[in-house]
């Protein structure tokens, strides 16, 4: 297994140029909770650093349950059919977008908290189920590396978002503004999602096995 061949054949894939996409997408928004959330509690309602940033966090106990629950579930939805797998990302997306949109545009934190807990339930099924369909779209041989350069791609893109807001602050903008685009994000992340179809991968043993001669 070769770096260079790797890469052209993740590459050569239009299904795996939109997963990166989407994975690449969906690190925006995570990164933009994770980084700002904490700050805009604090300044919205004029709470202090620690409370700000318990209450911000306060979703990670749902999406801990949301990754086995989702997982659970997908499982047993893509038994007749893979692309299940996708479905079940693509609704849960639908339904994060909308709770990051409550978080930010509420006067009461109670409301803010229920929007951060339907965010962190509801996104975590397309985290659990991104190897699944990443091993539905690239070569078996190919899979480690794949997941490298999704990561690394959304790593690159979360902290692009993490410098994004920091502009926005200095440029008196509301913080409320990178949540919206945070859960605009996620609904193009299940459309992008929604595209990617599929493909056969070669298997492990019939890439070890020479062609058969003419």
């Amino acid at each position: 297994v070769r770096f260079g061949d790797a890469l052209t054949s993740l590459f050569s894939r239009g299904s795996f140029i939109l997963a990166m996409l989407f994975w690449g997408l969906l690190g925006l928004a995570g990164w933009a909770v994770v980084g700002w959330m904490p700050t805009y509690l604090n300044e919205h309602f004029h709470l202090g650093q620690g409370a700000a940033g318990l209450s911000a966090t306060g979703y990670l106990p749902a999406a801990l349950i949301g990754v086995i629950a989702g997982g659970a579930w997908t499982d047993r939805l893509s038994r007749k059919d893979e692309r299940r797998r996708i479905q079940v990302s693509v609704a849960g997306l639908c339904v994060a977008a909308p709770g990051i949109l409550l978080a930010a545009n509420t006067p009461y934190i109670g409301t803010a908290i229920v929007g951060l807990v339907i965010y962190g339930l509801a996104r975590s099924f397309a985290d659990t189920n991104m190897m699944p369909i990443l091993c539905l779209v690239s070569d078996p041989r190919y899979r480690a590396t794949g997941y490298g350069v999704l990561n690394f791609f959304a790593c690159l893109v979360g902290g692009v978002t993490i410098y994004a807001g920091g502009a926005l602050r200095d440029s008196n903008v509301d913080l409320s503004r990178v949540f919206q685009f945070a859960a605009g994000s996620l609904i193009a992340c299940a459309v992008l999602l929604f595209l990617v179809k599929p493909a056969r991968a070669v298997s492990a043993s019939e890439a070890d096995v020479p062609p058969k001669p003419e």
